[in-house]
């Protein structure tokens, strides 16, 4: 019993983390290396990219469900911590072990990337502690926190961060903030306990819907923009197209249902779309 217990508590810790995120932050590093512009990674680079990435994604989201304990009990029950696989004082332990982890990485790396690493670490902390509770800014510095690794593969490259890098930034940074703003729809009655001044609260699900929609359509209006500077090959159109279709009809559905429901399966299927959107900086990079 007692070794059903551990494991059933170590896939609890695994869980805190969002390991998908994780991964997604470590493919955005390899993103902003392709889009340097000397596209240069080590061997001993890339681990400790990966490790930086998982790392500091894991513990922002151990210290994001610390602090969302008590809504998560409301909106999200069966989460780690609420649900008592997790304790609290366990989540904070957790998550500063991870990020000194992360931290301790990236000063391998090089001086600029500890610099940016600790940056954006310390934005999330700051995000989760003071700012959540802010709403559209709140959502802002989240979908900041999702473009730096971007940012992290130029600087990780380069040295320093090029148009190429910042175009791409741009998208997720749009896409981001949609979803977030949809987010606050399904949240609206935990975030009511903290007052969390999100759009939904603030100008109510259906004015959320419109402005998360228009972000999205936003991001889908500006994804040529690759191509048409140069910056990717054709092979970018096709798959790029699919992440666009995905977004249009997210945005359409979202305003005609605003409801809780509907808003948690458009920001489920937003991430789906943000990867395909991955997947299509990937190839379209290629020569």
């Amino acid at each position: 019993m007692s070794r059903k217990n551990n494991l059933s508590k170590l896939i609890a810790y695994i869980k805190l983390t969002r390991p998908q995120n994780g991964i997604m932050m470590f493919i955005a590093v390899l993103v902003g290396v392709l889009f340097s512009e000397s596209r240069s990674i080590t061997m001993y680079q890339a681990p400790l990219a990966f490790v930086t990435a998982f790392s500091l994604s894991g513990s922002s989201m151990a210290i994001n469900d610390y602090f969302d304990r008590h809504v998560d009990a409301i909106n999200s029950p069966s989460r780690p911590i609420p649900s008592g696989k997790v304790s609290p004082k366990g989540a904070i332990v957790f998550s500063t072990v991870l990020g000194v982890l992360g931290l301790v990485a990236a000063a391998f790396t090089s001086h600029i990337c500890l610099a940016f690493a600790t940056l954006a670490y310390a934005s999330a902390i700051f995000y989760n502690s003071l700012v959540k509770s802010s709403g559209l800014p709140g959502n802002m510095l989240v979908s900041f926190n999702v473009v730096a690794p971007f940012i992290y593969g130029s600087l990780m490259s380069d040295g320093a961060v090029g148009a190429k890098v910042l175009i791409f930034a741009l998208l997720a940074f749009l896409a981001n903030t949609g979803r977030e703003v949809i987010k606050g729809i399904s949240d609206v009655e935990g975030d009511a306990l903290r007052n969390v001044r999100s759009v939904a609260r603030s100008i109510g699900e259906k004015g959320a819907a419109i402005l998360g929609a228009s972000l999205y359509v936003s991001a889908v209006c500006l994804s040529p923009l690759p191509y048409i500077l140069g910056y990717v090959s054709f092979l970018y159109i096709p798959t790029v197209l699919v992440c666009d279709a995905g977004f249009i009809y997210s945005s359409i559905s979202i305003i005609r249902s605003p409801s809780r429901e509907n808003a948690v399966r458009v920001k489920n299927h937003s991430l789906v779309w943000m990867l395909i959107a991955l997947i299509s900086f990937i190839i379209g990079g290629f020569p």
